[in-house]
């Protein structure tokens, strides 16, 4: 009779490291912003332009497709954020607190455009 020894083995796993792009979330940052932009600019443009007849609508549909872009953004980053380096740091609650922002100021123009 043979006695199998088994070796020790440590439950350590090396991988590389994720390398983190920022691109998504400065497409959306960027995207959001001059949403915004052209949302506030909408509330200057006369009357007689062509597309004055959109004027009324028009900037709460831009501030709301901005907010949600917005909050893509912020919640993006704050996720990866957390995924790096997981606890609670100053990063990850301000940019989770803005996307709730944006989040609560598109629900706001929303709920102004129904009404």
């Amino acid at each position: 009779m043979t006695t199998l020894r088994e070796r020790v083995v440590t439950a350590e796993v090396t991988r590389m490291p994720t390398r983190r792009s920022y691109l998504t979330e400065w497409a959306f940052g960027i995207v959001g912003v001059l949403v915004a932009g052209v949302g506030a600019w909408m509330n200057y443009v006369p009357t007689d332009w062509f597309l004055g007849g959109l004027v009324e609508g028009w900037p709460f549909g831009m501030f709301i497709a901005a907010g949600l872009l917005l909050t893509a953004a912020f919640g993006l980053f704050a996720r990866m954020t957390y995924v790096d380096e997981p606890r609670w740091t100053a990063a990850v609650i301000t940019a989770t607190v803005l996307a709730l922002a944006a989040l609560g100021g598109a629900i706001t123009f929303a709920v102004i455009l129904i009404i």
